[in-house]
């Protein structure tokens, strides 16, 4: 470690060879089979590897630097898309690819944090400017990419990354140059200030990464590519209201944390305020244009959503970056086991004494010839090397991904409803409160999980009764660990089946599906809920409800409590049928 608190890998000889030349390897990046990413990122990663451990004059480093930036950037896009939609535990070779597209980037930041040494070793660091404030923003954005590309899988994020992230703000801090624009596109003349791209950074940690459903975090940073402005960040810790307001210690490696009122009689030089206020507002007036109609694509998430979608995200948003809420519950140190299992077929199983679901429906409609069913995304293979030096991070894809069919839009998961397809993993219970646990399992996993799923949970001393729960958080500390937060939805569930009162629905509207019915529980004020499958529920559309035996009845909804990537859940009410 240097005097700047950056961590410098020491200088040696290596046995891989990378040109040093830029000339030399400007051809040899564009020589490079970017088709083939996971071999291509390979070459690169052993290039920057071995830079970064090479003796070079700092022009020539920075402007290696900024050859690879291009392909780094193309060849990790490919590699993370093969990790969206699987879920946790990831298996050990999937893991390591993961961790690979982090190591990659890690380097990158390597690279640029030697350029900044090099120059804070000469007289006049800042007499350069213009050079330094680049080479500093360079070096967090590779920080929080690296931040980024950890959340998007759940894994804890590498040591000392938030540490140097704050020494970089610091540094521009006490120069005067946070607000120094940097251009980051010659296309569009984009720019980006030291102070934007640190918000950015802490604004997406603030929104719990591990409690948004997979993907959703690049979302967030789509969208505070132009809006992280909003937030400020204040040197006097001594506030009069804590709402939207979060510490910042500069000398530790941790992202900001909520303010509370004793922090005001601890400040310290390290210590900083971060204000959400007047982001919290924006986002509050774009949730009103959205709900009077207007389409979502003015807020840039990156990908085409529907308005309902980006409701949403900004919900989540506001719940981050607005009043945190506190606990209601104290939680209570415990240990046991509890059996779980996942999604609202499964639960529907068990709750309904293991009986497989029978359509209410008099009517027997004619099956295809052929039934496919369609199976969990196939994990890429990957190629290792044969020990566990840094090679072992740069396992290559195999590009070949596997042609899954998709079963027949009418076929209902509900026909899967079999013991053997839903699988009941025993986790272990570390502490609990009256709304939720957190839960930890180690070794394989039956049933994977994720943000939003639905749970089925069952203790030893229930008598067989099955509560209903979401999963609120995830983190996988290695491809044999996970531990998740779950809150409680329901002490008990009932079995029931829904269908549209409209038979021109397509799909659903032809036949009954699974859904669970939550007891109402007055002392907590919460009337009694659906646990719908995504897509039954349309507003203003009614439903068709039977319970057990009973004729069938139409409910009207009335209110989405919650969404997520697996259920809908509605209040609702009978329609008088007289």
């Amino acid at each position: 470690m240097n005097h700047l608190a950056l961590l410098i890998p020491e200088k040696e000889v290596s046995a891989w060879a990378a040109e040093t030349n830029p000339k030399e390897a400007r051809a040899w990046l564009e020589s490079l089979p970017l088709a083939d990413s996971g071999e291509a990122a390979r070459d690169i990663y052993q290039a920057l590897y071995t830079l970064n451990r090479l003796e070079l004059t700092m022009q020539s480093r920075l402007d290696l630097m900024e050859l690879y930036k291009g392909p780094v950037a193309m060849v990790s896009s490919v590699l993370q898309s093969q990790l969206v939609g699987l879920a946790l535990p990831l298996p050990p070779e999937v893991r390591k690819l993961a961790e690979f597209i982090c190591q990659l980037h890690l380097e990158m930041a390597i690279g640029y944090k030697c350029v900044i040494h090099d120059l804070h070793a000469t007289r006049r660091p800042w007499g350069k400017k213009n050079l330094l404030v680049m080479v500093t923003e360079r070096a967090l954005r590779y920080l929080g990419e690296v931040l980024a590309r950890s959340y998007q899988v759940y894994m804890p994020p590498a040591p000392e990354v938030w540490k140097e992230i704050h020494v970089l703000y610091r540094y521009a801090e006490q120069h005067g140059r946070l607000s120094y624009p940097i251009e980051i596109s010659e296309e569009n003349k984009s720019t980006v200030t030291i102070s934007e791209r640190y918000l950015q950074i802490v604004l997406l940690a603030l929104c719990n990464p591990y409690q948004l459903p997979q993907n959703e975090c690049n979302y967030v940073k789509s969208f505070l590519e132009s809006r992280a402005d909003k937030a400020t960040i204040e040197d006097q810790v001594n506030v009069a209201d804590p709402v939207g307001r979060f510490l910042i210690d500069l000398s530790a490696d941790a992202p900001p944390a909520p303010f509370t009122q004793q922090d005001q009689t601890q400040g310290s030089e390290h210590h900083r305020v971060l204000s959400t206020i007047e982001l919290a507002r924006t986002v509050h007036g774009y949730m009103k244009r959205l709900e009077q109609g207007e389409s979502g694509s003015f807020l840039s998430l990156g990908t085409a959503m529907s308005n309902i979608a980006c409701r949403d995200v900004l919900k989540r948003m506001i719940k981050f970056w607005g009043l945190t809420p506190k606990r209601v519950y104290s939680r209570t140190k415990t240990r046991g086991l509890l059996a779980l299992c996942t999604g609202i077929n499964a639960l529907h199983f068990f709750a309904g004494g293991r009986k497989p679901f029978k359509s209410p429906e008099a009517e027997v409609e004619e099956k295809p010839k052929e039934l496919q069913r369609a199976s969990r995304k196939v994990p890429p293979k990957f190629r290792n090397d044969e020990n566990r030096q840094p090679e072992t991070l740069m396992a290559a894809a195999d590009a070949q991904a596997s042609n899954v069919s998709a079963p027949p839009s009418w076929l209902p998961e509900a026909k899967l409803a079999v013991p053997d397809a839903f699988p009941v993993d025993r986790w272990q219970l570390r502490d609990e409160s009256a709304e939720g646990l957190l839960l930890a399992r180690e070794g394989e996993v039956g049933a994977h999980v994720r943000v939003g799923d639905l749970l089925g949970i069952q203790a030893s001393n229930d008598g067989g009764t099955w509560q209903a729960g979401v999963v609120r958080w995830i983190k996988s500390p290695d491809s044999n660990q996970v531990e998740m937060g779950a809150e409680r939805l329901a002490p008990n569930v009932t079995p029931v089946a829904v269908k549209p009162a409209a038979n021109h629905l397509p799909g659903t509207g032809r036949r009954y599906t699974q859904a669970l019915l939550l007891p109402a529980m007055p002392v907590l004020q919460r009337p009694a809920t659906l646990i719908l499958t995504r897509g039954v529920y349309e507003p203003g559309r009614s439903l068709h409800l039977v319970v057990g035996d009973e004729e069938p009845k139409i409910v009207r909804p009335l209110k989405l409590l919650e969404r997520t990537a697996s259920f809908d859940q509605i209040v609702f009410t009978k329609v008088d049928s007289s």
